[in-house]
């Protein structure tokens, strides 16, 4: 089954990633905040999730949580406007598979949920794979400006140089 949950608390952009998501096949359920989510969890195991990590009545990540202690199998992705490494790596210890910027293509989050199918619980090293993608992705949207990129993950832009350097000796 392709059910997907989308916790999204802006009606519009939720409303449009459900209906992309069914486009590409996906029988999205639709979830506006964290307790709408917790109320949606109790009446389906969905396979999948999609969710905003700022929502009106607290963080994506309490949802993730959810997830993974009642239906451990379903993939969750995390999206944000404004992430941060540290919430990247938060939300991939509470059990998300992957975790991605907005705005996102239709086409990268069907890819990521696709790619997300074959995907074990997260690792150790599988966390860094994740902070160092989602570095890369980052510096990639500033064109490799090293202290943009800071900027927009929070870091100061001398610690954000010493991780590119762990990251590029540790691959």
């Amino acid at each position: 089954m392709n059910t997907v949950l989308v916790v999204e608390d802006d009606e519009v952009y939720r409303k449009a990633l459900a209906r992309a998501l069914r486009r590409e096949g996906f029988e999205p359920v639709e979830a506006e905040s964290v307790e709408s989510a917790l109320t949606v969890l109790r009446r389906i195991v969905p396979a999948y999730a999609v969710i905003d990590l700022a929502l009106g009545d607290g963080s994506g990540i309490d949802v993730v949580r959810a997830i993974t202690a009642r239906a451990p199998g379903c993939r969750s992705l995390l999206l944000t406007a404004h992430g941060t490494i540290p919430s990247a790596v938060e939300a991939m210890r509470a059990g998300a598979v992957d975790f991605r910027t907005k705005p996102i293509s239709t086409a990268e989050l069907v890819d990521a949920l696709r790619r997300a199918e074959a995907h074990a619980p997260a690792l150790p090293d599988e966390l860094d794979d994740a902070e160092r993608q989602h570095i890369q992705r980052i510096l990639a949207e500033c064109d490799g400006n090293v202290s943009e990129a800071a900027r927009r993950l929070g870091l100061h832009r001398r610690t954000l140089q010493r991780k590119l350097e762990k990251l590029a000796s540790n691959h």
